[in-house]
């Protein structure tokens, strides 16, 4: 590393804990129907969020998948990559890639990412840029995404045992969470 103190927080989230291959399940829900309507996201992103509510009530899971790179070297303070995918009886629901650029304060996260709805390339993707934060000496962190037309804060729990991760994603109208394990 680049002169970086071993010890900080976002070290420790992305290159100790988070590192690696992890496994698990996804739900998201419409919250307020009426909340995504007066929202304003277009019809695009009213589609797909409709679309990822009635996916829920098909039988089984979603499943998440997400693998994580560190990369200590990379930038001014280190850099990790994470791809996620969420997929449903063997379906991409969703793809992203996440670049964290790591901040020397050794607490913000520059996010760089680019997210794939649906399993065919390219049809309806995008790329954007969003902050985060890593807190409790890397146990937690909150991510202030833009999804689906609207702002989410997305906070996320690493388990005493470092094997398990909770996140709450929240907007105004909707609901997601995610449990992983790693594996």
């Amino acid at each position: 590393m680049k002169d970086a103190p071993v010890a900080v927080p976002s070290h420790f989230y992305y290159f100790t804990v988070g590192t690696g291959t992890w496994h698990g399940d996804f739900a998201f829900q419409v919250t307020s129907w009426r909340g995504l309507l007066n929202r304003g996201v277009g019809l695009r992103n009213f589609l797909l969020a409709t679309a990822m509510h009635w996916v829920q009530h098909c039988p089984g899971e979603t499943r998440l998948d997400s693998t994580i790179e560190a990369r200590p070297d990379d930038g001014t303070f280190g850099v990790a990559e994470n791809t996620v995918r969420l997929s449903r009886f063997g379906v991409t629901l969703y793809l992203l890639h996440e670049r964290y650029i790591l901040d020397p304060d050794g607490h913000r996260v520059q996010v760089e990412a680019r997210e794939r709805f649906g399993p065919i390339s390219d049809v309806l993707s995008r790329t954007f840029e969003y902050p985060a934060e890593i807190a409790d000496g890397g146990m937690a962190s909150t991510y202030f995404m833009p999804l689906l037309g609207t702002p989410w804060t997305a906070t996320y729990r690493v388990a005493e045992n470092r094997k398990q991760l909770t996140g709450i994603l929240t907007c105004e109208w909707a609901r997601a969470t995610e449990r992983a394990h790693r594996v």
